[in-house]
């Protein structure tokens, strides 16, 4: 074994033992919001590319959805709106839809 092999298992050695629980970090110290559990329930109805749930820059919490459905982008964005989530859709050049749903977080900061 060379030295970098030595020095990778060491540095392995030492996340495993000493670094943070996953059930540590600090997006996990928020419970998902009963609307962003609804609107991935509703997304998960149609022809979907992905879900995802995110704490944005700001320390907002977002659900993105992405699709090559024009009618279940729209469907989608009508739901998270009857739920209270603010919603903004990014189409690129190849038509996949991007829904971004975003749920405003009782500890919200914005950069100054």
């Amino acid at each position: 074994m060379n030295d970098e092999t030595l020095n990778r298992a060491k540095v392995d050695e030492h996340i495993w033992g000493h670094g943070k629980s996953v059930s540590n970090f600090t997006s996990s110290e928020n419970n998902m919001s009963d609307e962003r559990k609804e609107i991935i329930r509703k997304a998960l109805e149609f022809d979907i590319v992905d879900v995802r749930s995110y704490t944005g820059y700001k320390g907002d919490m977002l659900v993105e959805i992405t699709t090559m459905d024009h009618d279940a982008a729209l469907s989608l964005k009508k739901t998270a709106e009857i739920l209270g989530l603010e919603v903004v859709i990014q189409q690129d050049i190849i038509l996949l839809y991007r829904i971004f749903c975003i749920s405003l977080s009782s500890n919200t900061y914005d950069l100054k």
